[in-house]
C-alpha cells in the first residue's frame, strides 16, 4: 500500500481515540465504531482523500488477509474468554442447530442467490456463498456486548451468537475450500483433496486447539498457585495463547482460525471464574484495539469501480443476503412457531458479516479463480451493506426487544423453559 508508517499511526491512533471517547454518543446515533472506521478508511482511501492508496490488487489482499486473520484470531480468543462451561450445555441445542442446519442452509442460499443474479458460474456462485456463509464474531460482539445489550439481552441469547460466530468461522473453511477446488481441479480429484484437506485442517484445529487450551489454563493454575505468575503477566495469557495457537496450527497444516476458539473455549473452562473474568477483560481491550484498524484498512482498499461493474444485479444480491441469507434459515433451524420468537427472530436477524468474510474474500486469492475479481467486489459489497444496516439496527433491536418483553421474560429460542439472566 502506498502509505508511509507515520501516516498509518496517526490513521489509526486518531480513529482509535476519537471513535473510544464517543463510544457511548455513537451508540445513542443508532451507529457504531465498526462502521464509523469502515467509514474513515474510506475517507482516507483512494475515493476520498488518499492518504491510503493501494498499490496493487493482489499485494493489498494479501495484506488484507493477513491482517483479518489476526484480528479474527484476537477476536475468537476475546469471545471464547466469555463463555463458561455452563454457557455451552445451556445453549448446547441452538448451537449445534445453526452450526450445521443453519450453516448449510446459509450456504446454499447465499450460493444460489449469487448463481441466479450474478450471472457466475454454478461453482463460483456457491464458492461466493462459503464466503459470505460466517457470523462474524467481531460485528456480532458490538452487538452483544455493552451496557446496553447487557442490561436488555438475556445471558442464553448474547452466548448463542457467540458461540455460532465464534465456531463458524473456522467451520466455514470446508464450504469455502470445497468451492476454490472445485473451480481449480477436476471434479473427481477435487473432491478427493477436498475430503482430505477438511479432515486434517479441522481435526487438527480442534485436537491442537484443545490441548493448547487445556495446557495453558493448567500450567497458568499451577504458576498462580506457586506465585510463580506475577498479575499483570496474567492478563496478557490470553493475547499470547492467541497468537501462539493461530500461528502453531497454520504452521502444522490446520485451520487456525478454528484452533484459537477451541484453545479460547478449552482455556476458558479450566480458569477459575475471578482469574477468567479478569483475562477476559483485557482481551476484549485488546480486541477493540485491533477490530478498528483492520476496518479502516478495509474502507480504503474497497473496490468502487468493480461495484459499479455489479450493477443492479450488485444490489439486489445485497438485499438477498440481508433478507433470506439467515432470517429464513435460523427460523427454520431453531423452530421458529415452537420457541420464544423473539429472541429467535432476533438471532435471525442479527448474523452480521464482518472480518470473518473479509478473510475468507481474500483467502482464495491463493486459488486460481478467474471470477475472483468479481467474487471479491461482491463480498466487499455485501459485507459493507451488512455491515451498515446491522450496525444501524442494533441498538433500536435490542430496546425493541427489551420493551416488548422484559428482560427476565426472555429466553434461549432452544430452552424456553429456562430463563436466563445477564
Amino acid at each position: 500500500m502506498g502509505i508511509g508508517l507515520d501516516a498509518a499511526l496517526i490513521i489509526v491512533g486518531a480513529s482509535l481515540l476519537v471513535l473510544g471517547l464517543l463510544s457511548r454518543v455513537i451508540k445513542r446515533l443508532f451507529l457504531s465504531s465498526v462502521l464509523l472506521a469502515l467509514l474513515i478508511g474510506v475517507a482516507v482511501g483512494p475515493e476520498g482523500l488518499a492518504i491510503i492508496d493501494p498499490a496493487g490488487t493482489r499485494e493489498e489482499r494479501r495484506a488484507m488477509e493477513q491482517l483479518a486473520r489476526l484480528t479474527l484470531a484476537i477476536a475468537l480468543m476475546g469471545a471464547g474468554l466469555q463463555i463458561t462451561r455452563a454457557d455451552l450445555r445451556e445453549t448446547a441445542r441452538s448451537c449445534v442447530s445453526l452450526l450445521t442446519v443453519g450453516m448449510v442452509g446459509m450456504w446454499l442460499v447465499t450460493g444460489l442467490g449469487a448463481w441466479l443474479l450474478l450471472d457466475l458460474p454454478f461453482w463460483a456462485g456457491f464458492l461466493l456463498g462459503a464466503v459470505l456463509t460466517p457470523t462474524d464474531p467481531v460485528v456480532a460482539s458490538t452487538l452483544v456486548t455493552g451496557p446496553l445489550a447487557e442490561a436488555n439481552l438475556p445471558r442464553g441469547l448474547r452466548r448463542t451468537l457467540q458461540i455460532e460466530s465464534g465456531a463458524n468461522d473456522g467451520l466455514a473453511l470446508p464450504f469455502v475450500l470445497l468451492g476454490a477446488l472445485m473451480l481449480t481441479m477436476p471434479d473427481g480429484e477435487a473432491v478427493s483433496e477436498w475430503a482430505l484437506e477438511v479432515v486434517k485442517q479441522v481435526g487438527l484445529a480442534v485436537a491442537a486447539g484443545f490441548l493448547l487450551g487445556y495446557a495453558a489454563g493448567k500450567l497458568a493454575e499451577l504458576s498462580l498457585r506457586a506465585s510463580d505468575l506475577e498479575q499483570p503477566n496474567l492478563l496478557g495469557i490470553g493475547l499470547a495463547l492467541a497468537l501462539l495457537t493461530l500461528g502453531l496450527v497454520y504452521e502444522l497444516g490446520g485451520s487456525g482460525i478454528l484452533a484459537v476458539f477451541v484453545a479460547a473455549l478449552a482455556f476458558s473452562a479450566v480458569l477459575e471464574e475471578e482469574v477468567r473474568e479478569r483475562v477476559g477483560e483485557t482481551q476484549d481491550t485488546v480486541t477493540k484495539f485491533f477490530i478498528l484498524p483492520a476496518f479502516v484498512f478495509f474502507g480504503a482498499i474497497l473496490p468502487w469501480s468493480g461495484w459499479v461493474a455489479l450493477g443492479v444485479p450488485g444490489l439486489a444480491f445485497v438485499a438477498w443476503v440481508l433478507l433470506l441469507r439467515r432470517p429464513p434459515v435460523v427460523a427454520l433451524s431453531l423452530g421458529m412457531g415452537k420457541r420464544d420468537r423473539r429472541s429467535t427472530a432476533f438471532l435471525a436477524w442479527f448474523g452480521p458479516l464482518g472480518v470473518a468474510a473479509i478473510y475468507y474474500a481474500t483467502f482464495i486469492e491463493r486459488y486460481p479463480i478467474a471470477e475472483s475479481e468479481t467474487i471479491f467486489a461482491a463480498a466487499s459489497l455485501a459485507i459493507f451493506g451488512s455491515i451498515v444496516v446491522h450496525s444501524i439496527t442494533a441498538t433500536p433491536g435490542v430496546r425493541l426487544l427489551a420493551r416488548r418483553s422484559p428482560l427476565a421474560t426472555l429466553t434461549d429460542p432452544l430452552h424456553p423453559e429456562s430463563e436466563t439472566a445477564p
